[in-house]
């Protein structure tokens, strides 16, 4: 799974990497966020960090496709891979 995509997606709709560190929980620093956002984590983020930021998402991706009526790939993707 791609969370550097899923991680720049999210800080697409406004939220700052803070916010998102807080939303995952479980001692995620903003730090964390931005390892993964600049790439420096690569694909290396444990399972409960993972689920976190996939939840966040979806939650995130459903009000954007909301406000325009259109769901992208990446929200495809994030469902397929969720389910």
């Amino acid at each position: 799974m791609d969370f550097q995509k899923i991680v720049a997606e999210i800080l697409e709709t406004g939220m700052t990497q803070t916010e998102l560190a807080k939303r995952c929980g479980n001692g995620t620093t903003q730090g964390h966020i931005s390892a993964i956002y600049t790439g420096r984590r690569g694909d290396s983020v444990g399972y409960v960090l993972g689920d976190a930021l996939v939840r966040i998402h979806r939650r995130a991706m459903r009000t954007k496709v909301v406000g325009s009526g259109v769901a992208s790939e990446s929200v495809k993707d994030v469902a397929s891979a969720v389910s």
